[in-house]
């Protein structure tokens, strides 16, 4: 049985053994989860069922507070405030932490998961996922695991992009530099841009089309200006489950144990729900008049081969080795 639907097995059953044994007991435990994205999304549902489990496993001792949306911090300002200890916990794309830890690009070159078992089997590997979040953990976070989410898909206003070369002269939204640096190898202008700001930019002609996630499309209703979206799997998003190293190292251990099984819980359920959120939301994008075409593995594969440039131009940034590695890791 894979990891993730033991965890599953457990979480439906409500009966680990953690939930049971008696625990080295502290006072009550608040933790500070702010979250930059809407707690609607596939991650923000992860979240929630986070809070849910860790009450359920504490027996109401450890409660999460939860802000999503960016209300409490986002962006830069988010990784900072989890370093400092103003938060406790956060889960945030990795190209945040990219400023303090360089290494962690190395899941975003293009095909690094070109499916989700292949993420599976990585993020399972948790001697290695630390040592690509070695830079991370040395800043004072700790990784309690990784959260799949949806891949970055692109879509256009005026045509379907099923070729490498299709992306010549197109402006799309760049997401992180390794995803920039992709589109640049297709022959498209990465523009940086926040995704809230895409309506306008869209209307007034500064890009042509974007990358984001199936439900995002749906979501913040860029059907309305996006006919043409492609099923691709160059890059998929997930989100380190981070938490503040001194804060956690002050618990104690049998706490440590409850809140390490409701990450692994969440991330379990969430790892079932993505598959659903993205089916529902192309189904939507499609009743909207949108063109969503799935790439045939033999169009994936030149995908993959235009891309494959951009591996070797991060190797002294993530380090050879360490890209080397991984290719192993990543094997089946």
């Amino acid at each position: 049985m894979k990891p993730y639907l033991k965890s599953i097995a457990a979480v439906l059953g409500l009966g680990t053994a953690l939930a049971v044994a008696p625990v080295s007991a502290q006072q009550n435990i608040t933790i500070r989860f702010p979250v930059e994205y809407a707690a609607n999304f596939s991650a923000g549902l992860g979240d929630q069922d986070f809070v849910k489990r860790i009450e359920e496993l504490s027996n109401g001792r450890i409660k999460a507070r939860f802000v999503a949306g960016g209300a409490m911090y986002k962006g830069n300002d988010l990784v900072q405030a989890l370093l400092r200890g103003d938060v406790e916990m956060t889960t945030i794309v990795p190209a945040y932490w990219t400023s303090v830890a360089p290494k962690v690009q190395l899941f975003d070159l293009p095909y690094a998961f070109p499916d989700y078992e292949t993420f599976d089997r990585v993020a399972a590997n948790k001697a290695f996922v630390s040592k690509v979040y070695a830079d991370v953990e040395a800043k004072g976070a700790k990784v309690l695991g990784l959260m799949v989410n949806l891949y970055i898909l692109p879509g256009t206003r005026a045509k379907q992009l099923l070729e490498p070369k299709d992306f010549a002269g197109l402006k799309l939204r760049g997401v992180g530099k390794v995803n920039s640096t992709t589109m640049k190898v297709l022959g498209a202008n990465a523009v940086s841009i926040n995704i809230t700001e895409m309506p306008a930019a869209l209307q007034q002609g500064l890009v042509d089309g974007m990358q984001t996630l199936m439900d995002a499309y749906v979501e913040y209703k860029f059907y309305d200006q996006i006919k043409y979206v492609t099923d691709a799997r160059y890059q998929l998003i997930y989100y380190p489950w981070t938490v503040n190293a001194k804060w956690w190292n002050g618990l104690a251990p049998a706490d440590q144990k409850l809140i390490q099984q409701a990450v692994d819980d969440a991330l379990a359920i969430n790892r079932q729900r993505v598959l659903k959120l993205h089916a529902e939301a192309e189904a939507t994008l499609k009743s909207k008049g949108v063109s969503v075409v799935r790439l045939t593995p033999a169009q994936e594969k030149t995908w993959q081969d235009a891309t494959a440039p951009v591996w070797p131009q991060f190797e002294g940034e993530i380090g050879k080795d360490l890209i080397d590695e991984f290719r192993k890791v990543r094997a089946p």
